[in-house]
């Protein structure tokens, strides 16, 4: 279907632009198909061409049928394309309220408010729905999630856009990886945690490359204005795909996050989609709760956390990460989430972390 024309071209013009290279008229047409002078008048006049039609033209004209109908088919889905176009005007408050110039920037869209039918279009195929009515619904149901697991009220056009993408960047990769496999994901814990001391510039492929011996496919998106994503987990086609932002980009935030997400692969076998915002609360949710819990103890293990009051000196911080193996910047995220440590300390134990996925 074409979606870059404002405009249908009916067959009779094809059909009418032959008749005048050919210098054919109308009744000798008509004589030569069989048909009454009033059908091809019809034809021209932009009736449909049914397939015993444009067999007949093909025998006079030299003209594939099949090209006639496939003109045929262009013309009518232009024309119902052009009406739903002009009916999805009236979405232009809809339309407006996705992050647009993102999706502009991206090469998503192309259209804006100035023709706010053809930009409700270009939304529909998007999200990959068929009516305003279905968009909304899809809107509504990735939200209801949203909202339990956070304190503030959220943008769900900028969450649903960016979860979308996630969707699309997982559709289009072209890894094959094995069946998910709880035990090895358990196994490939360790592995996975050491990435945090010494990540190298390719540490985002790294951890791809890890978690997909296990089944799970990892992806890196963008983070979407108004979002306030830090990531998520889906089961798409029965795989778990983690969705990771670097908002943020302090190491101990991202690596929380990834055992967060991690831990509701291993726990939540459910189907759900469990997503993590910036002001998660975690009280609402008890999924949410056991996923931070995972985090925590992989990260820093029960029997080491009793030291962390104790950790007063950033020299304190240091030895006690390499003690346990992690990052510094993990331990100090750890002591300003227990409120240990005056959040505007610290800062420089962290990395920051700028992720590429491949090499």
């Amino acid at each position: 279907m074409s979606t870059s024309t404002d405009y249908a071209v009916p067959t009779g013009e094809y059909i009418a632009e032959w008749l005048e290279e050919s210098g054919v008229s109308q009744a000798e047409l008509a004589r030569r198909m069989g048909v009454t002078p009033k059908h091809v008048s019809k034809l021209l006049g932009g009736a449909p061409l049914t397939p015993d039609v444009a067999t007949k033209l093909e025998l006079v004209t030299g003209i594939a049928a099949r090209v006639w109908l496939s003109q045929e088919a262009t013309y009518r889905a232009d024309v119902a394309r052009l009406g739903l176009t002009e009916e999805l005007v009236a979405a232009k408050e809809l339309a407006a309220s996705f992050p647009l110039s993102h999706l502009r920037k991206i090469g998503r869209i192309t259209g804006t408010l100035k023709k706010p039918g053809a930009l409700a279009m270009e939304l529909l195929a998007f999200f990959q729905v068929g009516s305003v009515d279905a968009l909304r619904q899809a809107i509504a149901r990735q939200a209801v999630a949203y909202r339990q697991g956070t304190a503030h009220p959220v943008d769900e056009y900028a969450l649903a856009t960016w979860l979308k993408l996630g969707e699309m960047e997982a559709a289009a990769s072209t890894d094959a990886l094995p069946a998910f496999d709880d035990v090895v994901l358990q196994e490939l814990l360790p592995e996975i945690r050491q990435l945090s001391m010494t990540p190298s510039k390719t540490f985002g492929a790294e951890l791809v490359a890890s978690l997909a011996k296990a089944g799970v496919q990892l992806i890196y998106v963008p983070e979407v204005q108004g979002a306030r994503m830090y990531g998520a987990t889906r089961w798409i086609n029965g795989r778990p795909v983690i969705a990771l932002t670097a908002r943020g980009r302090n190491d101990g935030q991202f690596w929380f996050t990834l055992f967060h997400e991690i831990g509701h692969v291993l726990l939540h076998q459910d189907q759900r989609t469990h997503i993590r915002p910036a002001d998660a609360d975690v009280e609402a949710d008890p999924a949410e709760r056991e996923a931070n819990d995972f985090a925590s103890m992989t990260l820093i293990p029960r029997s080491q956390e009793q030291q962390l009051p104790s950790l007063k000196s950033k020299e304190q911080v240091r030895a006690f990460a390499d003690s346990i193996g992690v990052s510094p910047g993990v331990v100090v995220g750890r002591l300003w989430h227990d409120k240990l440590w005056d959040y505007r300390a610290g800062h420089d134990l962290c990395l920051k972390l700028v992720i590429v996925d491949d090499e």
